[in-house]
């Protein structure tokens, strides 16, 4: 399928009949660019492709519109006050037109087919009804034969995966929603072997039924009366649940805007009074004063050491030396002999016979105290000058010099203290500016802030209330499904032992056997569709994510959810992943699913480039879309493609248009040249 023209007329911001011939691409220029800014009516384009295909009445289709609640089809068609001004023309509506559609060409293996959906408005009025014409070479079709006919081209479930918002996409990566999952498995073509065995059932219980007498008959219609009766209310719960899930999605939304806003606000450091913030700030005082004070004795000690280890080491060498050294056992010998030898000679008996007198005593005396001093200087004179004749002092030195010697732990020491200064000094800096947004508050934001905290107190009371009612729907449900299997148990034993004849047990034998080798059918099929999937995903990342490590390989279970797994084979959490990342592996797996599919449709990207960084931008430019399809086509703004980035893409471009719409109501498309864009860029 290739799309050739689009023919917009009155709808959205289109006015009048609008065309985009979309030409026809070719191996390696497969791109078609339409570029415009906000507002312009990229958007408006993308919509109505998708409003071509699925009609108003598409319920995931209106819900887009509007995320806090679900506009009626009326309401989609004709507007819903300010957030939601209808599918016609505004600016046609006041020149009193009363028709707007949308019309697709496109060729495929059988020929060229052309669609159109249409509306009639008159005086601001819908009478509920929407054509739809499909012509092909040989037929035409109207209505239900027409969407028949679209389904089997492009199947609603499939929309999701080849027209789609590049700021949407990253739900893909979000969230394993039951609903993706049935759409993946039926893009996949697993889901067609779930319609086979459910019409062989079917088909059973037919047979089973037809087979029976009058009286049998009739019981067996009473109790599948009975299961045809809970299977209603069952189907209502999971109706009333899906209401609920809905208006849970809507009410999570309402509330994370309302934070933002409040997050948004100066005053939202009013979460604390003033007495608060200024007795915090006080105790952040007194424990930055103690943490200064501590630190003002150590750190001038320490800082030259620890910052200077091969100091420290020369030193230790040094002192080792001198406390170890003969010298350093000399001088103490000597110094020990100096204090004690020339009393234990002069001054002690037994005195010598003849008897020497005192001035012969002081004068041997001093000369033997001045012959160990002279001893002592010399031995004393080899030790280090550092530490001159004391071992004393180089033995303390060494014992004050060894904490630093084996430094990392102490450097740990000081630097968690620094950083614990600076973590006080911060918060001190916050609350100041707390402390000055608190006295400079107008009585308007005050009041603003607390309109939005009792709105978001308000919203998260609903919101609470709504869980415990899904709680309490879902036991329902349990409840109901347990009776459901319990009635469809007694509709076989009925059956059982009612009996058949053997031409109709043989058949419902066979049946039965056919049905077995479907489900080992499905799971093999799902089990190899996985495998490929899964490798795909992770080849197509690889190329697109070029500058992060954080996800090593991304898993696909069973049920085809998603899980993020690092280098160690640990999950990654989906709250560690930015949008950018997101965007990027839904990305990656829209890529696989369209490869593994093997489903050969145009792909229409709106912001195709959104919130994903320059260099994994150029990546997409580089390698995503000349490869995802034949025929892509591309509605990015002004500032997602400057010059250079025109620059990648441009060898692949076979066609381009520019948007143009000055008073927000009538976008006209026109055609230019890429070489033009790029000036222009």
């Amino acid at each position: 399928m290739i799309f050739e023209s689009i023919h917009l007329t009155n709808l959205f911001s289109y006015c009048g009949e609008q065309e985009i011939d979309l030409g026809t691409p070719e191996p390696g220029r497969n791109v078609c660019l339409i570029m415009g800014r906000n507002g312009f009516g990229k958007t408006s384009l993308l919509n109505s492709l998708k409003l071509l295909f699925t009609g108003a009445h598409y319920e995931p289709l209106r819900r887009a519109v509007q995320r806090t609640r679900m506009p009626t089809v009326n309401q989609y068609v004709l507007g819903a006050g300010d957030d939601w001004w209808g599918i016609m023309n505004r600016r046609a509506r006041r020149d009193g037109q009363t028709r707007c559609a949308v019309r697709l060409v496109w060729s495929e293996d059988g020929g060229r087919v052309t669609a159109e959906r249409a509306w009639r408005i008159e005086n601001g009025a819908w009478n509920g009804e929407e054509s739809l014409t499909v012509a092909t070479s040989a037929e035409m079709f109207k209505d239900e034969e027409a969407q028949e006919f679209l389904d089997r081209r492009l199947p609603r479930d499939y929309l999701y995966f080849f027209l789609f918002d590049g700021e949407q996409i990253q739900e893909l990566a979000e969230a394993n929603r039951d609903v993706q999952q049935r759409q993946m498995e039926r893009l996949l073509g697993i889901g067609a072997i779930d319609a086979l065995r459910t019409a062989l059932n079917a088909a059973i219980g037919r047979w089973q039924h037809n087979d029976l007498d009058p009286q049998a008959r009739a019981d067996l219609e009473r109790i599948e009366g009975e299961a045809r009766g809970l299977q209603a209310d069952h189907t209502a719960l999971d109706v009333s649940r899906a209401n609920l899930g809905h208006e849970i999605e809507n009410d999570t939304d309402a509330l994370r805007r309302i934070v933002r806003r409040i997050n948004g606000l100066s005053a939202f450091v009013h979460r604390h009074d003033e007495a608060q913030l200024r007795e915090t700030r006080a105790r952040i005082q007194a424990q930055r004063a103690e943490a200064m004070d501590l630190l003002s004795t150590r750190l001038p000690r320490d800082i030259v050491l620890l910052v200077n280890p091969s100091l420290v080491t020369r030193a230790m060498e040094r002192l080792n030396k001198v406390l170890g050294s003969d010298a350093n056992a000399r001088a103490r010998v000597l110094e020990s002999l100096l204090e004690v030898l020339p009393a234990r000679l002069f001054d002690q008996p037994d005195f010598p016979v003849p008897d020497i007198r005192d001035s012969q005593r002081a004068y041997y005396r001093y000369k033997l105290v001045r012959v160990l001093e002279q001893q002592a200087d010399a031995a004393a004179a080899t030790l280090d000058p550092a530490f001159g004749p004391d071992p004393q002092a180089a033995s303390a030195a060494r014992e004050q010099l060894a904490p630093y010697a084996e430094a990392n732990a102490l450097r740990s020491v000081r630097a968690e203290e620094l950083r614990r200064l600076q973590g006080f000094t911060s918060e001190l800096r916050q609350l100041e500016a707390d402390l000055l947004n608190v006295g400079s508050l107008s009585d308007d934001e005050r009041a603003r802030y607390e309109r939005f905290v009792a709105e978001r107190d308000e919203l998260q009371r609903n919101l609470d209330r709504k869980k415990e009612q899904d709680r309490d729907l879902a036991s329902q449900s349990a409840g109901l499904k347990g009776k459901l299997d319990e009635a469809r148990k007694r509709i076989e034993q009925t059956r059982t032992k009612l009996g058949h004849n053997r031409v109709i047990e043989e058949k419902i034998a066979t049946a039965r056997r056919l049905g077995n080798l479907f489900a080992d059918l499905k799971s093999s099929r799902k089990q190899a569709q996985r495998e490929q999937l899964e490798a795909a995903i992770n080849q197509h990342f690889r190329i697109l994510m070029t500058s992060h490590h954080l996800i090593n390989r991304v898993e696909v279970n069973e049920d085809f959810g998603l899980h993020y797994l690092d280098a160690e084979g640990d999950h990654v959490g989906m709250g560690t992943l930015s949008a950018g990342m997101k965007q990027l592996m839904a990305t990656a797996l829209l890529w696989a699913l369209s490869e593994v599919s093997g489903k050969q449709f145009p792909l229409v990207v709106d912001t195709p480039l959104a919130r994903i960084d320059l260099a994994h931008q150029e990546a997409i430019l580089r390698d995503y879309y000349p490869n995802a399809a034949a025929q892509v086509i591309v509605l990015p703004t002004d500032a997602e493609l400057d010059a250079r980035k025109l620059r990648l893409i441009a060898p692949h471009v076979y066609r381009a248009y520019r948007l143009t719409n000055l008073d927000g109501e009538h976008t006209i498309p026109e055609p230019v040249e890429v070489s033009d864009l790029i000036r222009e860029g």
